[in-house]
């Protein structure tokens, strides 16, 4: 029977119909694919800003935690006491230079007390005259009145002196009862502004008031978010918080919230007057200083995302209808036949060639996570670890000045011996260096024989400072022939990772003791981590290891040193997994392969 073979007008009518169709339902999709791929780009924008936001903060709260300690101190030292209760030139001299000593050592912009009055009569920086603050009168800065009506407070603002900005800590001097002067200390954050000006990040800070008073882009700064009202203006003025700048608006327009509390807003664009720029704007909360931080990302990548996401959807649209033209048709000829089994194969290279290209990829980001994860541990460990660094350094610049003095004396014996403890306390250093270094190496995993006491030895070298100064008691062991089969750096990370986590279960425990065993078994070596902490609850059982899960506060941990860790062990052919010690406290085991056992499985070569 012949094919029914329709008139001209009809094909024609019925064609465009086809196409009419298929341009109302590529255009429905490719609308539907936009709107998706930017809700996803936009979700995914706004976990990056939650996780940013939760380091800015814990940044600025070890920036003002390294000073917490100062005017507590300083109030109770005697010579001050003694010099707010009977003021003279003599307690004066000996106190500024006491202090002086005390701000150097500490690292703080300033130190200084004031009396009942207000008057300062002691600071860190008496010996400069145009910054001192001796002789200056600060009864109407906030954070004196606090100190007198509270015992202690905190204030941001332009110091009117020296004309820096800075933080400002203040702790009320008591004799008996009786008040008889304030102690306070001012830090200087703009290191925190050049680190973030450096990242090329978009984040500022604000008061109360809404006025920006820290931020990466120097032309925010103390520019109010919104127009101030009048009565802040003039408590501004009193208090001369900015010094006498005028806090001008930023010129920040609102937009609509979008999800998670991220608001859509927009700026002026300083690179092309008259524009503006829209951003994704994210806040948290600061509750102990009465802060906001607020960190902006940028739109457009998210725009050009989803215009990308539609017009690939429009062209897979476009190339199944192509593909289901071809499959209707009556007559397919073997030529055709063959083209489609050369593209069939053409394709299916192509998608093994993306799929390899995927492969290095998540290998790649593994790598760099792995490399984020060590680096994130050595940024929180940086404080103790410089304060570790910074003892043998004031030793040897002791030894240097009196090795000097001894060599023009021709003490040459003393000589000899001073230059041995620098030596001594060099190599010190370079050993700590070294661990350093290696620590933070990046690079593949090499798989090898990995001694398990040494890798435990510079983990816990690394995290020494910390562990002596909270006082950990830590009890080993680990017999001297426990080698595994593994990454000694890796390893390294993965006993930090799991040293600190036990540290931190310890804190605030009166018994802190970390027990660190290694036991041969059938599958071959299982080093068990025990502490005397908290424990682990039963409903975090089985989310231990899931990537961003923690149960510290914002700011304390992004949740990835368990995943990793379990990642890495692993890699490496073992287990790790987590439980809880009878006598409390939660024990984590490490399961690795033997290395000798593996290197008589292969055999000689």
């Amino acid at each position: 029977m012949a094919d029914t073979v329709f008139p001209r007008p009809l094909r024609r009518r019925r064609l465009a119909i086809l196409l009419a169709a298929l341009a109302a339902v590529t255009a429905l999709a490719s609308w539907g694919a936009y709107f998706w791929a930017e809700a996803e780009a936009r979700a995914a924008l706004t976990l990056n800003g939650d996780q940013r936001l939760g380091l800015y903060a814990s940044s600025i709260r070890n920036a003002v935690g390294r000073y917490d300690y100062l005017p507590f101190l300083t109030a109770r030292d005697h010579e001050v006491l003694d010099l707010l209760d009977a003021p003279s030139d003599l307690r004066r001299d000996a106190v500024n230079r006491r202090l002086e000593t005390a701000n150097a050592a500490a690292g703080s912009a300033a130190l200084y007390v004031v009396d009942r009055s207000g008057l300062a009569l002691a600071s860190s920086n008496w010996a400069d005259p145009a910054q001192s603050f001796v002789g200056h009168t600060y009864d109407f800065r906030p954070y004196f009145r606090q100190a007198v009506e509270a015992g202690s407070g905190r204030y941001f603002g332009v110091g009117v002196t020296t004309g820096l900005p800075g933080f400002f800590l203040s702790h009320a001097v008591r004799l008996g009862e009786r008040l008889i002067g304030v102690a306070v200390v001012k830090i200087d954050l703009e290191p925190l502004q050049r680190d973030w000006a450096a990242g090329g990040e978009r984040v500022l800070v604000t008061d109360e008031n809404g006025i920006v008073f820290l931020s990466s882009h120097a032309d925010w700064k103390y520019r109010a978010l919104r127009p101030l009202p009048d009565a802040v203006k003039a408590r501004l003025a009193q208090t001369r918080q900015y010094d006498r700048s005028d806090p001008t608006p930023l010129g920040l327009h609102d937009g609509p919230v979008v999800e998670n509390g991220a608001r859509r807003i927009s700026l002026p664009d300083p690179l092309s007057p008259g524009t503006r720029r829209a951003y994704l704007m994210q806040e948290l909360s600061l509750p102990e200083f009465g802060w906001t931080i607020r960190f902006l990302s940028e739109l457009e990548p998210v725009k050009a995302q989803a215009a990308g996401a539609a017009v690939l959807t429009a062209m897979g649209l476009l190339l199944l209808a192509a593909a289901l033209a071809l499959g209707w048709q009556r007559r397919q000829t073997l030529r055709l036949q063959r083209e489609a089994r050369v593209t069939l194969e053409r394709r299916v290279e192509e998608r093994t060639a993306e799929l390899v290209t995927a492969n290095r990829v998540l290998r790649e980001a593994q790598e760099e996570l792995v490399q984020a994860g060590k680096l994130a541990a050595l940024g929180q460990m940086s404080a103790a670890l410089a304060h570790e660094i910074n003892q043998p350094l004031a030793a040897i610049r002791t030894f240097v000045a009196s090795t000097r003095l001894l060599a023009e004396r021709g003490e040459t014996a003393m000589v000899r011996d001073n230059l041995a403890m620098i030596g001594d306390l060099a190599e010190r250093m370079a050993t700590l260096s070294g661990h350093l270094k290696e620590f933070a190496r990046k690079g593949p995993a090499r798989l090898e024989a990995v001694p398990v006491a040494r890798a435990m030895d510079r983990a816990l070298s690394l995290l020494a400072p910390r562990l002596r100064e909270e006082e950990v008691r830590v009890e080993r062991a680990i017999p001297p022939d426990a080698r595994v089969r593994g990454d000694a750096v890796r390893l390294e990370q993965v006993f930090v990772n799991l040293l600190r986590n036990a540290a931190d279960a310890m804190a605030g425990c009166a018994e802190r003791c970390l027990s660190l065993t290694a036991a041969r078994t059938v599958e071959g070596w299982e080093i068990r981590i025990r502490d005397t902490g908290t424990g682990i609850a039963e409903t975090h059982q089985f989310q231990l290891f899931d990537p961003f899960f923690t149960t510290k506060e914002v700011g304390q941990g992004l949740g990835l040193g368990l995943s990793l860790s379990y990642g890495i062990v692993r890699d490496f052919g073992g287990m790790l997994r987590a439980e809880n010690n009878p006598e409390g406290g939660a024990c984590f085991v490490v399961q690795l392969p033997d290395a000798q056992s593996h290197d008589a499985e292969r055999g000689p070569r």
